[in-house]
């Protein structure tokens, strides 16, 4: 049975921010990084604070009309993190998705293994890897283990990121 779990204190407060810009100075080719590129890295970068975000990279050949959609990249953690963009108007405006978020893997790890707790009805601790943060796809999965806490038991749990709210469904998986 699939369980869900909502990461309150993970929740981003602006998870879609439109802004205005004129297009053409965004993607001009003056500089090694575009104005839309340093907005994009500022609103991702403070949307995951405290986690540090690398050098937004937009392709060069950005579309002006409305509409259009393309994707930025960036480094979060050393992962590959992508940026959808869509363009509002000819005027240069546009709004961005994260396709990816950043969860902090001592606050996941607590979640679930209290959430694991209230579903079996005794105490576990859950592992989710080594790293201070996951990067996970939107709609992607990641894995962790869940063990008993006398070590008579182990289960791999299978992890869901539902969405960019960081929301979470989980399931123990069998041997």
């Amino acid at each position: 049975m699939t369980r869900i779990l909502k990461l309150c204190y993970f929740k981003t407060p602006l998870t879609a921010v439109v802004v205005v810009l004129l297009l053409a100075s965004a993607c001009s080719g003056g500089s090694d990084q575009t104005t839309m590129e340093r907005e994009l890295q500022e609103m991702v970068g403070s949307d995951l604070a405290p986690v540090r975000i690398g050098t937004v990279d937009c392709p060069k050949d950005v579309s002006k009309s409305p509409e259009s959609v393309f994707a930025c990249q960036t480094e979060v953690q050393g992962n590959y993190f992508e940026i959808q963009v869509r363009m509002l108007d000819a005027q240069g405006r546009y709004e961005h998705k994260l396709k990816h978020v950043a969860l902090q893997v001592i606050r996941t790890e607590a979640a679930l293994s209290d959430q694991i707790r209230i579903d079996v009805g005794f105490d576990v601790v859950t592992d989710c890897g080594d790293e201070e943060y996951i990067v996970a796809l939107v709609g992607g999965t990641f894995y962790c283990n869940a063990k008993t806490i006398d070590d008579s038991g182990q289960r791999k749990v299978e992890v869901r990121v539902e969405d960019v709210d960081k929301t979470l469904s989980w399931f123990l998986l069998t041997d």
